[in-house]
Parts: C-alpha cells; sequence; structure tokens
C-alpha cells in the first residue's frame, strides 16, 4: 500500500486550502482511502500501453455546427435608446427594469 501519513494529509489538506479534519477516526479512514487511490495508480502504470492510440474525450460524436447567418426579424435599433425603452415592459429614466436575478 502506498505510504500516506499523517503529515502527507496535513499537507494535503493544506494545498487544498481546506480545514484539516480534526477527528482521527476521519482521518484514519481519508489516509486509508487515498492510499488505497495512490495503489490503484500503480496497477495502472504498469499496463502495457504500447500501440494504444490515445483518446481525446472517449467518444466518436462530433459537434454539430450550424452556420451563423442573420436571420430577418424585426430588430430594434440599439442606438435609438427611446424607442427600445418604450419596447421595454419597465423602465425608470434612462434604465431598463428586469426582475432580480436572485
Amino acid at each position: 500500500m502506498s505510504h500516506i501519513d499523517d503529515k502527507v494529509l496535513s499537507h494535503l489538506f493544506k494545498l487544498a486550502r481546506m480545514a484539516e479534519e480534526s477527528d482521527p477516526a476521519r482521518r484514519e479512514k481519508l489516509i486509508f482511502d487515498l492510499s488505497k487511490i495512490l495503489d490503484y495508480f500503480s496497477q495502472l502504470q504498469e499496463v502495457n500501453t504500447e500501440g494504444v492510440l490515445p483518446l481525446a474525450g472517449g467518444t466518436i460524436e462530433q459537434n454539430v455546427w450550424r452556420s451563423d447567418k442573420p436571420k430577418n426579424r424585426s430588430v430594434v435599433n440599439i442606438s435609438d435608446s427611446e424607442t427600445l425603452r418604450t419596447q421595454f415592459p419597465e423602465a425608470e429614466q434612462t434604465h431598463l427594469k428586469v426582475p432580480p436575478v436572485f
């Protein structure tokens, strides 16, 4: 099993900018779990990957791009702010009022 001790665990907490776990039982479980993860990576390093092409995403699917063409819509000239304000549901002086996001 990979050697992760309490000192290494404390260092990992600092690197992750996390508050250290103070419960000894929880710390032991974290050390055990991290050691198992590292052991698994050690096993993966032993796998012969000679001749295996690298993957870039794990799928053969490709994004379908649409052409970027303007559509005929009634477009408001943004430079005509008065027209824009009259078409907006709520406005106050020169500001457009929108509902709160949060």
